[in-house]
């Protein structure tokens, strides 16, 4: 999966304005992963640690990236939203932090896709870190559903 990582951040700022607000940015793409990173100067809690909204968010959104340039090949409009995440916070985030959504495997992902081809909507679980310093803070597990909306 190839994506122009300045392009998407473009995207997500025009198109999910909190994501600017939050200073996210798109990571250069790996192998295996989507990653966001985000500044914690917009995302302060009255602890100075990271918002656990902030936290949730991005986390989420890396989810929502991923599912959002694997499925922008199809060429077809989608509604891609959140429909369940369970979050576990592990340690207090004190500087700059990321999130990473590993693509999950192509079973998965096969069946996924090949239910939104047939039926039009369908589900996939993921799961991404949010790191700071490369360790992880907290972890997020999400159920998206992805609705065709109409062929372009």
């Amino acid at each position: 999966m190839e994506f122009d990582a300045g392009e998407v951040t473009a995207y997500l700022h025009q198109h999910i304005p909190v994501t600017k607000a939050m200073q996210i940015n798109v990571l250069p793409e790996m192998k295996d992963a989507l990653r966001l990173n985000a500044r914690l100067a917009p995302n302060l809690n009255h602890q100075e640690t990271a918002f656990g909204g902030s936290i949730a968010s991005l986390g989420i959104l890396a989810g929502w990236t991923l599912i959002h340039i694997r499925l922008s090949a199809d060429n077809v409009r989608y509604k891609i939203v959140i429909q369940k995440s369970e979050m576990e916070f592990l340690h207090p985030i004190e500087s700059d932090f990321e999130a990473e959504c590993h693509f999950p495997e192509q079973k998965l992902w096969d069946q996924f896709h090949s239910g939104l081809q047939r039926k039009g909507r369908a589900r996939i679980k993921l799961e991404c870190a949010v790191t700071v310093n490369q360790r992880v803070a907290a972890v997020i597990k999400g159920t998206f559903v992805a609705k065709q909306l109409e062929r372009s």
